[in-house]
């Protein structure tokens, strides 16, 4: 089923934001993480990966055929993690984190 040009359009704002939402979480911890990394999990990379979250995004929207309730519901997911489990979201861990609520969704 083909998306409408309106479709893409709110999928590709949607994108922007859930990447500036993510952006803001993992800037924002970057500073925590350097004194107290927290509890290292499968999610976690050895190095940061060298796509930014927000072309991240973009690719999965692309070529995932994915709705716009499912990154809604993503994030959702996202933030049930970081506040029922004090997760701690980085640039280590995000990408990770981001696709399996995407697979979840």
């Amino acid at each position: 089923m083909e998306s409408t040009p309106e479709q893409t359009a709110e999928g590709c704002a949607l994108v922007r934001v859930l990447a500036s939402v993510l952006h803001r979480l993992v800037c924002a911890n970057a500073g925590v993480a350097v004194s107290d990394p927290g509890q290292v999990t499968k999610f976690h990379a050895l190095k940061a990966p060298g796509i930014g979250i927000f072309q991240y995004l973009e690719r999965i929207h692309k070529y995932a055929s994915c709705s716009n309730e499912c990154f809604i519901l993503a994030l959702i997911y996202i933030d049930r993690l970081i506040q029922q489990n004090n997760f701690l979201l980085t640039e280590l861990n995000v990408h990770r984190v981001v696709i399996t609520a995407i697979l979840l969704a």
